[in-house]
């Protein structure tokens, strides 16, 4: 990339609130195709202006200009950022894989943590509120769950969880509520309809796992060792 390019994406990235804003009308008035024909620049300029008003649609139609579509290019820099977070994150791959085998199971057998099955701790009981009714549902799901919607739900919910962690520090994976989340996106990847137990509420950081009680609080059901311990606990 030649030195002048990249100064101004550099300069794109940089400047903020009403610099930012005159800096991009300036680049725009001045019409120069060999700055606002490059995608780059482009690219730039469209992670900063993103939904604020004129700037947005003026970018959009440079984008159109070129033969790009400003939200798919934006949607593919997203992608690329949570592919570079898990590559060096690679201890997140732990916590997801544990997350998403655990949503699985919970498709294959949502009454698994009912509080008569000995077979679940303690601690786990709690996280669910369940009625004779929902048993009826495991036999539905585990139909639905074919092996190939299995891989693609645990593949699009890994990818997901990844990318809100990336920006947001945390995910939260909520059932009561799915038709909004990200879990609703991994379900409709991988074309499912299933039904989940009542209330059912996962938070996942970049080192834990964390399950809401009937009562509202967080808790730890999962933690990555720290350098000093050996020991680890497991859903």
């Amino acid at each position: 990339m030649e030195k002048e390019i990249q100064e101004i994406i550099d300069k794109i990235k940089e400047l903020k609130g009403k610099e930012l804003g005159h800096y991009i009308d300036k680049l725009l008035d001045e019409n120069d195709d060999r700055i606002l024909k490059n995608k780059e620049v482009l690219l730039a300029m469209a992670e900063r202006v993103n939904g604020f008003g004129y700037h947005h649609r003026t970018v959009r139609e440079k984008f159109s200009s070129i033969g790009l579509s400003m939200q798919e290019e934006l949607r593919m820099l997203e992608r690329e950022k949570t592919k570079e977070f898990i590559a060096n994150n690679p201890e997140l791959l732990e916590l997801l894989d544990i997350a998403t085998k655990w949503w699985v199971e919970v498709i294959k057998k949502p009454y698994f943590a009912n509080y008569d099955n000995k077979q679940i701790s303690l601690e786990m009981r709690d996280y669910f509120q369940l009625d004779a009714t929902e048993k009826k549902v495991e036999a539905s799901n585990s139909k639905k769950l074919t092996p190939e919607k299995e891989k693609k739900f645990v593949e699009v919910l890994t990818f997901e969880a990844a990318d809100a962690i990336r920006r947001d520090g945390y995910c939260n994976l909520r059932a009561d509520t799915y038709g909004f989340d990200i879990l609703a996106r991994a379900l409709e990847a991988a074309n499912l309809r299933v039904s989940f137990p009542k209330k059912l509420n996962m938070k996942i950081t970049k080192d834990s796992i964390e399950l809401a009680s009937s009562r509202g609080a967080w808790d730890v059901v999962y933690e990555l060792p720290k350098k000093e311990e050996n020991n680890t606990k497991k859903i």
